[in-house]
């Protein structure tokens, strides 16, 4: 199929205040060169200030600390170019160094804002509870708001620039898509009967194991661990990420319809990121979870509290919608010009070759976050990995190591296996297998993956069966 041309946009150029005449730009310039002298100087002596006086070791002033840095940043990334635009007009900037620029306002733009909200908290509990003030204004406390505020600044700036420098900067006509095609697995037509019998089973296994797992952690109080919390968080997600995919795909096995609306292929893409992305991010905390309990048991309680459980499957939960929005927002900004995707659901690599542009720069995007999601959690869980079997390897009894490992048996051949197939599919390089091939790794995670949480989790961990055996018999008595 042939794509549009496009005229190539490198750079773009600042109209900036070229309407005014030269004398009233050099007084602008003297103004605003002067502000922004007295702003860099009074953001300077402020920090200086809070770091050589010890009285002024506290939370407000460690947010105005902050707050400085970020404004000073702020305006460093805006007006020196202005100043300089105001004494050559119609100054331009290239199409990185927009995007740049852009991305370093919004991120501290937007962290102003949250650590402005911070401030007002803090001034709140100063005032409300100042008995406590200490206590709930921590240093861990403090740290977390300023860090969740440029979070909140980063993830803001990533989605708004990938979303505008994902679109062409000249757009052609365009026959409307309204919908996409899934060729699926019509490539397998002798077998695909038999394929919707396989997948249809190992559907159910994985719904009613979830379903179990769930439901048996919910009513047996001795499970009622952050083990099996976060058990029962990965079981709930591995649930809805199946549903959003399965059911099309096993109707398209059968012959039903298999086209699907542009806002349905978005819906499916964002709640399989999400979920995805989730679970990841899940199988890290209870790699984190396994570490606590074998490293630090004695603190084990007070470490992994009610709180913490619930702050880190929110963080998960966070991150899995956050990159989520980022992605489906930056390729469904592209314009199509085909219609059939040749998969089975609306994954991203394969709904971005239906564009009719260049998508190198969401192709880097997708790189990016693919190796933030899956490295870096990958790489926290090996970390707790080693600390553990050095902790196990140092306990006297055998019967005190075998009861270590097998603690942690389970949650490893989880990670192994989910991270090993999420790895091979978005890690290698821009695809050269076959359609086929692609779409069997594909089934590998979204079909044996979440097959595999309830069956190590049942069949293989002693705590879930001796549980399932006390249900069973209380029914029965």
């Amino acid at each position: 199929m042939s794509r549009p041309n496009f005229t190539v946009v490198t750079e773009f150029t600042f109209e900036g205040f070229s309407i005014f005449g030269w004398h009233h730009r050099l007084i602008f310039f003297v103004v605003f060169l002067v502000l922004y002298l007295l702003t860099l100087a009074s953001n300077a002596v402020i920090l200086t200030v809070i770091y050589i006086s010890h009285q002024l070791h506290t939370p407000m002033y460690f947010f105005l600390g902050v707050l400085s840095i970020s404004e000073t940043c702020y305006t460093v990334a805006i007006i020196p170019r202005m100043l300089s635009s105001l004494l050559m007009p119609q100054q331009t900037i290239s199409v990185p160094g927009c995007a740049t620029q852009l991305f370093f306002y919004l991120t501290f733009g937007v962290n102003n804002c949250f650590l402005l909200a911070a401030m007002g908290y803090d001034q709140y509990v100063a005032i409300c509870s100042p008995l406590r003030y200490s206590v709930i204004m921590g240093k861990r406390a403090c740290t977390h708001l300023a860090s969740g505020s440029w979070t909140i600044g980063l993830s803001t700036a990533v989605i708004q620039v990938s979303s505008v420098f994902s679109l062409p900067m000249k757009r052609e006509n365009y026959s409307i898509i309204t919908e996409f095609t899934f060729q699926a697995f019509s490539s397998f037509h002798e077998h695909q009967m038999t394929l919707f019998v396989v997948f249809l089973k190992l559907y159910i296994f994985t719904l009613a194991g979830n379903v179990i797992i769930v439901t048996i952690i919910r009513i047996d109080r001795h499970l009622h661990t952050p083990m099996y919390f976060f058990l029962s968080m990965l079981s709930t997600s591995e649930t809805v990420y199946t549903l959003v995919i399965l059911p099309r795909m096993l109707s398209s096995l059968v012959g039903m319809s298999q086209s699907i609306s542009l806002a349905g292929c978005a819906t499916q893409m964002f709640f399989f990121v999400t979920f995805g992305i989730t679970n990841c991010f899940l199988l890290t905390a209870m790699g984190y979870d396994r570490y606590v309990a074998i490293c630090n048991p004695l603190r084990y309680t007070i470490i992994m509290n009610k709180r913490v459980c619930f702050q880190l499957v929110g963080g998960a939960c966070s991150i899995g919608l956050i990159v989520a929005v980022t992605q489906v927002s930056a390729v469904f900004r592209l314009p199509f010009c085909a219609t059939k995707v040749a998969h089975f659901f609306c994954d991203i690599r394969p709904v971005m070759k239906l564009s009719c542009i260049d998508t190198t720069v969401n192709e880097i995007l997708t790189l990016v976050i693919s190796v933030l999601v899956l490295v870096v959690p990958m790489g926290l869980v090996f970390i707790s990995y080693v600390l553990i079997i050095s902790t196990i390897l140092k306990i006297a009894s055998a019967e005190g190591r075998k009861k270590a490992f097998a603690t942690c048996a389970s949650h490893l051949t989880v990670v192994i296996v989910h991270y090993g197939c999420a790895s091979i599919a978005y890690l290698k390089p821009k695809s050269e297998n076959t359609r086929d091939e692609d779409q069997l790794i594909s089934v590998s995670y979204t079909v044996i993956t979440p097959l595999l949480n309830p069956v190590v989790y049942t069949l293989r961990n002693k705590e879930v069966r001796d549980a399932l055996y006390r249900a069973i018999c209380r029914k029965h008595s």
